[in-house]
């Protein structure tokens, strides 16, 4: 054989090597613990991230993208989507920070400062600041998870449903009220009740508690109306809970192009979700009405009494992510200063030191 052919099959080789190289078919597993559309932050995983990120990367590049969804617990519960990512049974993981309460507890800031703004929006502009302000927030993922991180989201606004009529914070007292995690020291006054969403119909309805704090659109999805038809827009905030990350290793393996396209929709999610978490909270307090439930907003004197109640829990909460070698109190300052600069009032301007 010539040379001269062989230089030509050998580019023919190559030249199809490259074809194969620019032209790949990419398979992602994308998935989070809860349900498609029972939260906000899942519902924008499906309903935006995945077909976009496929449309993107298709109309973009030469790739064709292969997505499957894995939600509701198919591979990770809430508690587990962290090291699924972690280990590559997930390449994309839509994470619950608050069901990560060793590994995430920083980053669950928003908890630890009630009455904050009900507003998503502001809540995810002014979130998004601080993770950038103290990048440690966000670096520690691939530090010590294996994963990158690609971007956060809220959740929508928390009220108050109950089965009994309340207008003052001292009509609490002597009621109990249940919660979840950290926001169970949001309840003072009343009694706090260690529970979950999945457990309160039957709860309030046998009386183990008698409300609950909540989202509206939570209320009537959980079918909770039916137990306890009051539902008060107290206005805890909205609470920037949920992360989106890709595990190292399928991130190495995308193409440049294909990862550029995968850190822009990771910034984007955060105002996807801050939309749909603002048209959940509206819609959720309009289908309560519809079905005749009290839906009533707390005045601005009860908000002023319960935060003064909780004067000291922000600064608790700085104490110990301090002593847990976090910078609590800088965050915690940043974060009220930041939404104050987008309009946000404190009923109560909490002193954090």
């Amino acid at each position: 054989m010539s040379k001269t052919v062989q230089g030509l099959i050998l580019s023919a080789v190559l030249l199809s090597s490259s074809s194969l190289v620019q032209a790949d078919e990419i398979n992602i597993r994308m998935g989070s613990g809860h349900p498609i559309g029972l939260l906000a932050y899942t519902e924008s995983a499906h309903d935006w991230f995945a077909p976009e990120l496929k449309k993107r990367v298709e109309a973009r590049t030469e790739h064709t993208v292969n997505i499957q969804e894995l939600h509701a617990g198919q591979v990770a519960k809430v508690t587990e989507v962290l090291e699924a990512t972690r280990d590559g049974i997930l390449d994309i993981g839509f994470i619950s920070l608050i069901f990560e309460p060793s590994n995430g507890y920083l980053q669950t800031f928003t908890l630890f400062l009630p009455f904050n703004s009900p507003d998503a929006k502001v809540v995810t502009e002014a979130a998004r600041n601080t993770f950038e302000q103290f990048p440690e927030m966000y670096t520690s993922f691939e530090t010590e998870h294996n994963q990158i991180y690609l971007g956060g989201a809220c959740l929508e606004n928390y009220g108050l449903g109950s089965n009994f009529a309340w207008s003052d914070f001292a009509d609490l007292e002597g009621h109990k009220i249940a919660g979840a995690g950290t926001n169970l020291d949001w309840i003072v006054g009343a009694t706090a009740v260690s529970s979950n969403l999945n457990e309160a119909y039957q709860s309030i309805q046998s009386g183990v508690y008698e409300g609950y704090l909540s989202a509206s659109a939570w209320w009537h999805k959980f079918k909770l109306n039916e137990v306890a038809p009051y539902f008060t827009k107290t206005d805890f905030g909205a609470q920037y809970l949920n992360a989106v990350t890709i595990n190292k290793q399928s991130w190495e393996r995308m193409p440049p192009e294909v990862q550029e396209i995968i850190k822009e929709m990771g910034a984007e999610w955060s105002d996807v979700t801050a939309e749909v978490c603002a048209r959940n909270d509206a819609e959720g307090l309009d289908k309560l009405r519809e079905l005749n439930v009290e839906v009533t907003e707390i005045s601005e004197a009860a908000k002023a009494d319960w935060a003064t109640a909780l004067k000291d829990f922000p600064n608790r909460m700085a104490t110990e992510l301090n002593s847990r070698g976090f910078k609590g109190t800088e965050v915690l300052n940043f974060y009220m200063d930041e939404v104050e600069k987008l309009g946000h009032a404190w009923p109560y301007r909490y002193e954090v030191k």
